[in-house]
């Protein structure tokens, strides 16, 4: 199989991943298999039925996307002569030795809430990371020279940071049960946080809405400035799903944190996370200096 091809199937289930893990977490079924890992409640095939199902599932697909990162590493290492490509499918195994460890911790612990949280940002390098590949697998070539206007890259890099933040207080507010903290406008009857749960969920709708006009402003000046279309397309999909997910987020404060809202919410702010990343892949190969002295294609498209 074909690195991309495969590379891409490997992104749809640790999409599925991420958003399952969600579904665990809002089932509480994460100690379905008891304070055990590898094994299940003792046993390597546990009576499936209630939690313990649900956490056993987790972990089958877990383990097949293991193997699938597996056959995805020793592709790319017999076949891409790209050296670039070769340093960050290590990157992909390091990530998921970590991502399982981190896994383990989690069970063993009784799912703190921090290595819970730590846990998905974790599998959203891991997903980062696939993505990469998946858009430089057909790159026969160095990918190391790239233009020296950066900034745009530097905005989306800025960006991303705030995501993973965003996405890392959302899942340790879940974890410590701070949900319900504020209502969807207000905190306690007021606008201003006067607890550590509150406080905490407020900092989470901020860091949300710096990620919002972040993204509603590099869409503006992408038709301002007439970027590439491809980045236009882009960053209109990550507009709507903004809306979308401010949409779902007072959904989910209204229905006291249902839990198909609050899976919904994941996996609506996964794919936003994707296309973001995935964006910022698309300015890197835009700015790349195909032949020393000739214009770049970040000059030509964001100068």
């Amino acid at each position: 199989m074909k690195v991309k091809r495969l590379a891409f199937l490997t992104i749809v289930l640790t999409y599925f991943l991420i958003v399952f893990g969600g579904y665990v977490a809002s089932s509480e079924s994460g100690m379905g298999c008891g304070p055990e890992w590898p094994l299940c409640n003792g046993l390597v095939i546990p009576i499936l039925e209630g939690d313990t199902l649900i956490e056993f599932a987790h972990r089958v697909i877990g383990a097949a996307l293991g193997i699938m990162t597996a056959m995805l590493y020793f592709s790319i290492q017999k076949s891409n002569p790209v050296r670039e490509l070769d340093k960050v499918s290590k990157v992909l195994m390091v990530l998921l030795i970590i991502q399982i460890l981190l896994g383990a911790a989690v069970v063993w612990m009784d799912l703190p809430a921090v290595v819970v949280s730590v846990h998905l940002i974790v599998a959203m390098l891991f997903l980062a990371a696939l993505i990469w590949i998946w858009r430089n697998a057909d790159e026969q070539r160095s990918l190391a020279v790239f233009g020296k206007d950066n900034s745009l890259q530097n905005k989306f890099n800025g960006l991303l940071i705030v995501t993973l933040l965003t996405l890392f207080l959302g899942a340790y507010i879940k974890h410590e049960s701070f949900g319900l903290s504020c209502g969807w406008l207000e905190c306690a009857n007021g606008f201003m946080p006067v607890s550590i749960p509150a406080m905490v969920q407020t900092g989470h709708r901020i860091l949300a809405g710096v990620v919002a006009f972040y993204i509603f402003i590099l869409t503006y000046l992408s038709f301002k400035n007439k970027w590439e279309a491809g980045l236009q397309n882009r960053l209109m999909a990550a507009s709507l799903l903004v809306l979308i997910q401010i949409i779902i987020g007072i959904l989910t404060i209204i229905s006291y944190i249902e839990i198909s809202w609050a899976v919904i919410h994941l996996a609506f702010g996964t794919v936003l996370f994707a296309i973001v990343f995935e964006a910022g892949v698309f300015v890197s190969r835009l700015s790349r200096v195909i032949t020393p002295g000739k214009i770049t294609r970040n000059q030509k498209y964001f100068g």
